[in-house]
């Protein structure tokens, strides 16, 4: 599949931060899956490319402390921000090094590289147009789900109000950084579109993809392998 190239056109400043000081460790590598090789070049450089592809004006790429020993930076990497402990610390670290004068931001996880430039685009508009604070890629969720309390099934909520977020998530950038200085450091969120949410901000969804998948596993890496194969 061959994704449109146009690049985003927006007289508006973007920056896009890209999430890669994990380990890894459950993929089961010696080394940090986004600095390994999927293909011909390293897994964080496929978000990199992507973003650059879009057009985005500043990018910005959180990294474990000694990334040097096993990555050389993109060159269309803008700056670097040290991981923390949490990912929460770890987007607040990249907001803090992005330049004066950003207006949309864009969060995403160096080890999704499928992710559909079309989702992001749309997100893009709809932040520039001020009809959302923060924005996720999502897909329907096609299982049924079922809440679960000691064992027992408490429920079965209905599926198509059920969506699966992804990455990369999209914000206007002052807005999700006061949100992130506010409780970053008080509660815990799986994503940043929950963060946002509970700071108040306007959530939505954009379009994402079933190939948007997140790789976590020695088989999710084969399957990404399969798929970079093909060109896809």
């Amino acid at each position: 599949m061959q994704e449109n190239q146009k690049k985003v056109s927006l007289e508006i400043k973007t920056a896009a931060i890209i999430l890669g000081g994990g380990k890894g460790i459950r993929c089961g590598f010696l080394s940090p899956k986004q600095f390994l090789l999927l293909g011909d070049r390293p897994l964080l450089d496929y978000s990199v490319e992507k973003f650059l592809a879009l057009g985005i004006d500043t990018i910005v790429a959180v990294l474990i402390n000694d990334y040097a020993s096993y990555y050389q930076p993109h060159p269309g990497i803008s700056h670097i921000a040290l991981g923390g402990e949490e990912r929460q610390a770890s987007v607040l670290n990249g907001l803090r090094v992005c330049p004066p004068g950003i207006d949309l931001i864009i969060i995403h996880d160096a080890a999704r590289p499928f992710f559909p430039l079309d989702g992001v685009r749309e997100g893009l508009q709809l932040l520039e147009n001020n009809q959302y604070d923060g924005l996720a890629l999502a897909i329907p969720t096609v299982d049924t789900l079922v809440e679960v309390a000691e064992g027992r099934i408490t429920s079965f909520p209905d599926r198509q109000k059920i969506f699966q977020t992804q990455t990369p998530q999209l914000f206007r950038f002052e807005a999700i950084y006061k949100a992130f200085q506010q409780l970053g450091g008080r509660m815990s969120f799986t994503d940043d579109l929950s963060l946002a949410y509970a700071a108040g901000l306007r959530c939505g969804l954009v379009e994402g993809s079933q190939m948007n998948f997140k790789i976590t596993t020695r088989l999710d890496w084969e399957l990404a392998s399969k798929l970079t194969e093909t060109g896809f």
